[in-house]
Order: structure tokens, then C-alpha cells, then sequence
């Protein structure tokens, strides 16, 4: 997130004129949707054994290319630098789980939400946290530039060791050698380490917040947007969303992302 302040001015002036060259004109012409995917974040993107893309975010990313009849091409990426590369015309869109938030939406735009996710501070059972003035003197790993790392830098007292890493699947490494003992990421990546090794046990300590994950934009791109939400709205009262999202990560989609896009169902 600092990175993110540190380029904010530069990456505004950006989009005006990145806008005007019809995003989606370019995309039907060629017939090609180049998306940037961070493949280091199990299940929402990744590679599998065969070094083929999968994941949540993948599996709609395809399946929105094949509805509209694109072919779909990744950029990789990390947190740190995908508005970076959307910014500066190198991907089309951000399609990799990226949660929506005020300071973002000031540089880019975002879709209807199609997930989410809770984020919180996460350790062994045996670890005693109840309140975040209990992480003074422990360390803690989380992804640079993500969400996560910028609610951890809140709450965090002084003397809390915040252990910062690339990307999701160095931060996810940290926990399986044992390096460090609590991490701040997504709750349903705790499945992800528990079920690679059955050993760990891993559960929350801190909630640190909620977030919903839209696909990023560059502003002026209308019509683009108008395409994707009119997608992801289908999608989502369909249940087809859902059930890719409960097939990637073996438990229902939260409650709260169905919610904000189709309101409480009795």
C-alpha cells in the first residue's frame, strides 16, 4: 500500500489518456483479454502440477474470455505491482483477487464485487491473542502491499515484528517451515496450509476486517466495466459463481459477497 501512495499522482495522471484508447475496442479486436494474475495465491489463483493456471480467479477469468469469445492471456503479478502494470497499459484488467478499497478507487475502478474474503491475524491454537496489543514482541508474516498488510500496519503496537514478503506464496512457505508463527491473510488460506500439512493447525486470532474483490480497471473504461458487471451480476444470480467459488476453496462463498451484489434473501 505505501507503493501505492508513493505512485497515486503519477498513476491519476495516467488514466485520462490510457482511458481514450477504448480498452474494450482493443480487446474485440483482437479478441483478447489480458488480465494481470498473481499465481502465488492458493486456491484464489495459482499453477497446478502441470504448471497450467487454476484457481477461483482463474476459472472465472476463463470463463468469462469464452463467454464473450477471447482468448484469455495472464501477466504474473504480485500485490505490489498490478495497478502498476494496468496503469501503464500492460494488462487490460486486474483479475486476482483484489479486495476494493476507498484509497484504490481513487486511482482505478472496480467491478461489482465476485468474492471476498476475511481477513485476519492467524496462528496455532496454543498462541495466546486475544487483543492486538497481545502481538507486541511477536512476529508476524504477511504479503507486501496487500490488504492485509495495510490492516496489520493499523493495529499493530510497537514492538510488533511485521515480517513482510513478496508475494502470497512466499508468506505461505514462512508458515509451513515453521519461520515465523502467525500470519495476517485471508482466513481461507488457513485451509490451504492445513490441508498441505494435516499437522498444522491454524485458526484466527484478530479479526481484521472484511473485504470484497471486484475486477480493477482503468477509469473512463465504461463500457468495458458496463460488460463485466452485466457478466458477474448473470453469473452471480445464476449460482454459477458460487459453485466455481465452493469448488476452488471447498467451502461455501461468504454470505456477505452474495449479499452486496444481490441483496438479503430470506
Amino acid at each position: 500500500m505505501k507503493l501505492l501512495k508513493f505512485l497515486l499522482p503519477a498513476l491519476v495522471a495516467l488514466a485520462p489518456a490510457l482511458a481514450t484508447a477504448g480498452t474494450l475496442d482493443k480487446i474485440q479486436s483482437s479478441k483478447t483479454l489480458t488480465i494481470a494474475f498473481d499465481p502465488n495465491v492458493p486456491p484464489w489463483s495459482y499453477k497446478d502440477q502441470n504448471l497450467n493456471y487454476a484457481g477461483y480467479e482463474w476459472m472465472v477469468a476463463s470463463k468469462f474470455a469464452a463467454d464473450n469469445g477471447l482468448t484469455l492471456k495472464a501477466v504474473e503479478t504480485n500485490g505490489a505491482n498490478r495497478i502498476p502494470l494496468l496503469m501503464t497499459g500492460q494488462v487490460d484488467v486486474v483479475w486476482t483477487a483484489m479486495s476494493i478499497t476507498d484509497e484504490r478507487k481513487e486511482v482505478i475502478d472496480f467491478s461489482i464485487p465476485y468474492a471476498g474474503t476475511q481477513t485476519a491475524v492467524s496462528g496455532p491454537p496454543e498462541v495466546a491473542i486475544e487483543t492486538p496489543e497481545d502481538l507486541a514482541g511477536k512476529s508476524i508474516a504477511v504479503a507486501r502491499g496487500t490488504i492485509m498488510d495495510d490492516q496489520l500496519t493499523k493495529v499493530a503496537p510497537a514492538g510488533t515484528n511485521i515480517v513482510r514478503f513478496e508475494d502470497e506464496a512466499t508468506t505461505l512457505t514462512s508458515i509451513l517451515s515453521g519461520q515465523v508463527p502467525l500470519v495476517a491473510q485471508s482466513t481461507s488460506l488457513n485451509y490451504t496450509i492445513m490441508k498441505r500439512d494435516p499437522s498444522k493447525v491454524i485458526e484466527p486470532k484478530i479479526i481484521l476486517g472484511t473485504s470484497l474483490h471486484g475486477v480493477g480497471m482503468r477509469k473512463g473504461d465504461e463500457d468495458l466495466k458496463a460488460l463485466i458487471d452485466g457478466w458477474l451480476l448473470e453469473n452471480m444470480k445464476s449460482g454459477e459463481l458460487q459453485r466455481m467459488f465452493e469448488e476452488a476453496h471447498e467451502m461455501p462463498m461468504p454470505e456477505f459477497v452474495t449479499e452486496a451484489v444481490l441483496g438479503k434473501t430470506d
